[in-house]
């Protein structure tokens, strides 16, 4: 059942961007349309000036050679390779003997170009024919003398054509100059319903020649927008379904990680389900419990799990720390109802030390039962910045907080973190206690612990205590505050506001169950 709600949800994530586009592909098709409009314009005026600068260059190196006489050296000029442009369809001179010649090598009928003018550059059309259209001429006379060069109109199609055929309709008009009004493209746009223009007036000027105003006009109609709804099919329909499968996967993916352990956990951060359980510590010479440890319980559905089937990927995905603040929060609660002379000592990582998380967790809270609340340093992950692990630890004991090594003597650096760090006592790990009554090797450094801690005037805990013959072992060694199934095992709170005031614990010289 789960996995079909997953494969349904799945759908629906790579269904989702599939349907908001369709939904919205008619409110996107204008304001594509509009920016493909705009984008052309661009197109032309770009054009346009990178013409006007060639062109100029052109005319000003041809005019500086030619005599005028058509003789080898004018054809030379107008045939001059380097002079070949697509900007120029063609070049002309004429004399005023009426001698002409031009770069296609032939005469041409010079009447046209004999109009009455100016001496100097005039921008004209050329001459009209019934169903042509004219081109740019720009005009050059000098003491009877004429040049001319035909402006290449080609472009415009070339230009607007490109990739929509028949979307746009370009349009030239030259107000009070005598120039003929220029349309390329789609002529029929303009009496189309809702067609878009956009207009822009320009100052065209070529080299000596008396500045004209170019207003431009170009239009978009019916097909602009059909080629506009063409492109969001290909670019909108295609990233949809592309963005569809990354979203479904990445659900897939997403779901998978929850169902792996790192994600299990990070979850139940999120949803609190980290909860204190408490082991009492015992007076052994008053058989009074004086505190306890907390220990955390991952409560997962209707069971509880133990810390070493989880911690380690605790660890790997960085959640120590939020766990811990999290068990901190029970705390605060349950001390309000725990006997007021006892305290509660709390598991810290390297994390919580070596950055100022704890100083200022604690600190925004008013630094509460700084004479209740106790910390233990694990040396599962090693300390790396001692000097600023001693910076945050030393603070919080001038706030009334108290360290201990907790598993002291099997982790990285026990005796270093004695040296280093501003410490009040150590607690000696069950591997330890465990060689109580053996031979085993490690049962003298067990009383070479317990000696150097009395020597600097530490307090000591012994832990995994399982029987009285350790609790006797230990006594003689003036080592009384025991933590262990000899007495208790860790408990919710409601247990321990259950528990007698003296200590029941297991027969003596039998392990605990």
């Amino acid at each position: 059942m789960a996995a079909f709600h997953s494969s349904k949800i799945a759908l629906l994530l790579f269904l989702l961007p599939v349907l908001l586009f369709l939904l919205a592909m008619p409110a996107l098709i204008s304001p594509l349309s509009t920016y493909l409009l705009e984008q052309k314009m661009r197109e032309v005026t770009a054009y346009l000036d990178t013409r006007s600068q060639a062109v100029d260059n052109i005319i000003t190196r041809q005019l500086a050679g030619l005599r005028f006489d058509c003789g080898l050296g004018d054809m030379a000029l107008l045939r001059e390779p380097k002079y070949y442009s697509r900007y120029i369809r063609m070049t002309g001179v004429s004399n005023a003997e009426n001698i002409s010649c031009s770069s296609v090598g032939m005469p041409f009928d010079s009447e046209y170009l004999q109009a009455p003018a100016a001496d100097g550059f005039t921008l004209k059309n050329t001459p009209r024919y019934e169903g042509t259209d004219s081109e740019l001429m720009v005009r050059y006379q000098m003491q009877g003398n004429i040049a001319f060069w035909v402006l290449d109109s080609s472009w415009v199609w070339e230009l607007i054509e490109r990739d929509c055929t028949g979307c746009f309709l370009l349009s030239f008009h030259y107000p009070g100059s005598g120039i003929d009004s220029l349309e390329r493209g789609n002529t029929a746009i303009p009496r189309e319903q809702g067609a878009m223009l956009i207009e822009q007036e320009k100052i065209q000027q070529h080299i000596g020649q008396p500045p004209v105003v170019n207003q431009q006009q170009l239009w978009g109609g019916q097909i602009l927008q059909e080629h506009a709804q063409a492109l969001l099919w290909r670019w909108g329909g295609g990233g949809s379904v592309v963005f569809s499968l990354i979203l479904a996967a990445g659900y897939h993916h997403s779901r998978r990680y929850r169902n792996t352990i790192g994600g299990l956990i990070r979850q139940s951060v999120k949803d609190e389900d980290f909860i204190p359980y408490y082991q009492p510590v015992v007076d052994s010479r008053s058989q009074k419990v004086v505190g306890y440890e907390v220990l955390v319980r991952w409560k997962k559905g209707g069971e509880l799990i133990t810390p070493d089937q989880f911690i380690p990927a605790a660890e790997t995905e960085g959640l120590v720390g939020e766990i811990t603040m999290q068990l901190l929060n029970h705390v605060l609660h349950d001390l309000e109802q725990l006997d007021k002379t006892h305290w509660v000592s709390i598991n810290l990582v390297a994390e919580h030390v070596e950055t100022d998380c704890l100083f200022r967790w604690l600190q925004e809270r008013q630094w509460p039962w700084s004479d209740r609340i106790k910390f233990e340093l694990t040396e599962r992950v090693p300390i790396k910045n001692l000097h600023h692990a001693d910076k945050h630890i030393t603070a919080l004991i001038e706030r009334g907080y108290q360290f201990k090594i907790d598993d002291f003597g099997v982790g990285y650096g026990g005796f270093v973190y004695l040296q280093k760090l501003n410490v009040e006592g150590i607690k000696i790990d069950k591997i330890f206690i465990d060689t109580i009554g053996t031979s085993d090797a490690k049962r003298r450094v067990l009383d070479s612990i317990i000696i150097s801690a009395h020597q600097v005037n530490m307090s000591v805990i012994a832990e995994g205590v399982e029987t009285f013959s350790q609790v006797d072992y230990l006594a003689q060694r003036h080592v009384y505050l025991i933590q262990g199934y000899v007495y208790y095992r860790p408990m919710a709170i409601s247990s321990v506001l259950g528990l007698p005031e003296r200590a029941q614990g297991a027969t003596r010289s039998q392990p605990a169950e």
